[in-house]
């Protein structure tokens, strides 16, 4: 089983560097919303609402897989879900294009979409901005090789490198040409640089490959993640969907800054509990499954007395951080985010526990949590 020093350092790399991220987010979120303008921000949250989504609905949990398969470090394993992932990037891309020429060519007939998915630019911003799950889809499978034993450094480097370089050429963007497509170019850019460095800092390559039975496997473990994504999908990213139909550009921006802030720490809610904790539990269940009842509870414990507290002084502070960050034209997210971060209580509650049920491969309870959801 994983040694605790190993866990240990894991964990520092993981917060740290997403801290790191984070910080580096808020920064330059800060910055672009003074170069351009909130209409800006409602759209584009459209653009990577649509983007997630069909990313959720064809989810079945590759990493996961590789993760928790016994043998997913061989070559049949690897080159086969690799292969998979390659045919999903396309699918995800013919998806988006669709979806884009469906609004377009409702937009020429002139049906009443609304401010937002009546947006002359909003076609173009899918395709362009789609292309990167074709480019996502090419990546290798060396972030899930490595995550099996828990060797998260180059890993989190790679994110926070390609982070940077995104950020960098949005904010030389946004000052120089203040537009729409200074926030496009982050995503582009961030992806690009992900898997060149990917490619270049691990040995892992693949060659297209199928095995049926490896296939078959891979199906049935994530079948039931499908349809769990395709609904946390429609319980998190929905509000802004609807919201598009009904509020300005404007508003829908103010509400993505909150949205966005809220969501920090439910990211390294996600971080710790998926690329630390779920490998642990998985090796423990592979290894000493009598042990795995305690292992869990002694995790539970200790990080609940860490993400509880940090909720609570979330929601009494968020109308003076936003106040204190942002000018009058997004004051109003602050009232908004005290009432999105009372739903991190409940993902504070259930997301260890759905990856223990994941590392003991039932993954059909998450289809079922996020029903009620």
């Amino acid at each position: 089983m994983t040694d605790r020093k190993t866990i240990i350092t894991a964990s520092i790399w993981v917060v740290g560097i997403f801290g790191l991220s984070q910080l580096l987010r808020l920064i330059s979120n800060v910055v672009v919303t003074r170069l351009v303008e909130p209409e800006m921000f409602g759209l584009m949250a459209i653009v990577y609402v649509v983007m997630h989504g069909v990313n959720m609905f064809s989810d079945i949990g590759f990493w996961a897989f590789i993760v928790r398969h016994k043998q997913g470090a061989k070559e049949k394993v690897l080159d086969t879900v690799w292969t998979m992932q390659v045919v999903r990037g396309w699918l995800m891309f013919l998806m988006i294009a669709l979806i884009a020429i469906s609004l377009a060519l409702l937009g020429s007939l002139q049906v009443n979409l609304g401010d937002i998915y009546g947006d002359s630019q909003l076609p173009l911003l899918l395709i362009i901005v789609g292309t990167t799950a074709v480019l996502g889809g090419y990546n290798t499978m060396a972030p899930a090789i490595v995550s099996r034993e828990l060797k998260r450094g180059r890993l989190e480097l790679i994110g926070l490198a390609s982070q940077v370089c995104g950020v960098v050429v949005m904010l030389f963007w946004a000052w120089k040409f203040p537009s729409i497509w200074a926030l496009v170019s982050a995503g582009i850019v961030s992806t690009i640089v992900s898997v060149a460095l990917t490619y270049n800092l691990f040995r892992y390559r693949h060659k297209f490959a199928w095995n049926k039975e490896v296939a078959q496997e891979a199906f049935t473990f994530g079948k039931w993640i499908f349809l769990a994504s395709a609904l946390t999908y429609l319980a998190q990213q929905g509000d802004r969907l609807i919201f598009a139909s009904y509020i300005s550009a404007a508003e829908l921006g103010v509400y993505s800054i909150a949205f966005m802030l809220v969501g920090v720490v439910a990211n390294v809610m996600d971080q710790l509990n998926s690329k630390i904790w779920f490998p642990v539990l998985s090796k423990v269940a592979n290894e000493a499954p009598h042990l795995l009842k305690d292992r869990y509870y002694f995790i539970r414990l200790r990080q609940d007395f860490v993400i509880f507290p940090a909720i609570g002084l979330l929601i009494s502070l968020s109308p003076w951080l936003i106040e204190l960050l942002y000018d009058e034209r997004y004051h109003s997210a602050g009232w908004m985010m005290q009432v999105l971060a009372f739903s991190l209580l409940g993902e504070g509650l259930s997301k260890l526990g759905l990856e223990c049920l994941s590392a003991l491969s039932i993954t059909k309870i998450r289809m079922k949590v996020m029903a009620v959801r």
